[in-house]
């Protein structure tokens, strides 16, 4: 009997030091894709509405899927590629315009005592010489790996593909098996709905409408780039308290120093009725009460989740901020219980 015992203890540990054993290795293998992995489930959750519609009209799974996936493929890549073809441009125009710049009016918006030691032409020079170089870095990183991100592409896709298929019955097998009540499990899935329908909706898409309006401003004032500070007023306009204030503001003062009077006082207004206006109509009506996301939870989120997920982090790292804010909820209400 006791032999039988250890048999069954021996079995027992080597079936535990296996699995961890496989799920270590199995992180090892889709650690290259895991962003991609990631982010075909995501934009597949954020997109299947569009799939539902679709497959009542095709009546095919596959064929919805396929179509799905093309759409999204579509609306993903050709703003982004029309975007980086633009931003390109205007960068190569903003350094080569910057080059004749007379910065040193600049130090003429400060008090003396402030900028009696600081040529702030040298320095803004050198500032965007390092920008410059950062920039073309950037630009020799993404060539350098632009057959893996094409591979990486390709692993979305497919991603993609079945999950708008199977996802829903998988999702259902999972929430079964979550070792929650019935009722955390409601919360925890209302709870992640609400912070993707907000980060989405409320902070990307606001931010895209408040940076293209800014971009349309400094256009018609005159200011070089306008496509380059728009999609820096994209970024800006996603964190709480910068926002994009920190690139109109500047520039319809500076219009001002240098005797643009007209274009300078119309962007300062354009800026604050329009640029600034524009996030308060837009962001309650697209949230409305089903994000209920804090402020600092945004800001921390948002910068985190950019350092450590990229691109994606704007929706994931307000999200993992959420979700962790809603166990500790759960943890605290059957504290209480």
């Amino acid at each position: 009997m006791a032999s039988k015992i250890n048999i069954e203890k021996h079995s027992k540990y080597f079936f535990i030091a296996c699995f961890i054993g496989i799920i270590l290795l199995s992180v090892f293998v889709i650690k290259p894709y895991i962003m991609a992995i990631v982010g075909g489930i995501l934009l597949s959750y954020i997109f299947y509405p569009l799939y539902s519609k679709l497959k009542k009209v095709v009546r095919s799974e596959n064929l919805a899927s396929l179509l799905t996936a093309c759409i999204v493929v579509i609306l993903v890549t050709v703003p982004l590629l029309f975007a980086a073809n633009a931003l390109i441009n205007e960068s190569l125009n903003f350094f080569h315009g910057a080059k004749n710049i007379d910065f040193s009016k600049v130090g003429e918006l400060f008090p003396e005592s402030v900028v009696r030691n600081i040529e702030f032409d040298d320095e803004l020079r050198n500032m965007l010489n390092k920008f410059s170089l950062a920039v073309a870095k950037q630009t020799s990183d993404f060539l350098v790996t632009f057959p893996k991100k094409v591979l990486q592409f390709f692993v979305m896709l497919f991603i993609m593909f079945y999950m708008f298929k199977e996802g829903k019955s998988w999702v259902e097998k999972i929430k079964r098996h979550i070792p929650l009540r019935e009722s955390h499990r409601k919360n925890l899935a209302s709870k992640f709905n609400g912070v993707v329908y907000a980060s989405l909706y409320g902070i990307v898409i606001t931010a895209i409408v408040q940076g293209s309006l800014g971009a349309l401003g400094l256009w018609m004032f005159n200011v070089p780039s306008p496509v380059l500070w728009g999609v820096v007023m994209i970024i800006l306009a996603m964190l709480p308290v910068v926002g994009a204030f920190l690139v109109w503001f500047p520039a319809a003062v500076y219009k001002l120093v240098i005797g643009e009077v007209f274009n300078g006082i119309g962007l300062l207004l354009y800026g604050l009725f329009v640029i600034s206006t524009i996030d308060n109509v837009i962001r309650p009506k697209i949230v409305g009460s089903r994000g209920k996301i804090h402020p600092i939870v945004v800001l921390l989120g948002v910068l985190g989740g950019l350092e450590f997920f990229g691109i994606l982090g704007m929706i994931l790292g307000p999200l993992v901020l959420a979700i962790l804010l809603v166990f500790l909820s759960l943890y605290l209400s059957d504290r209480k219980r």
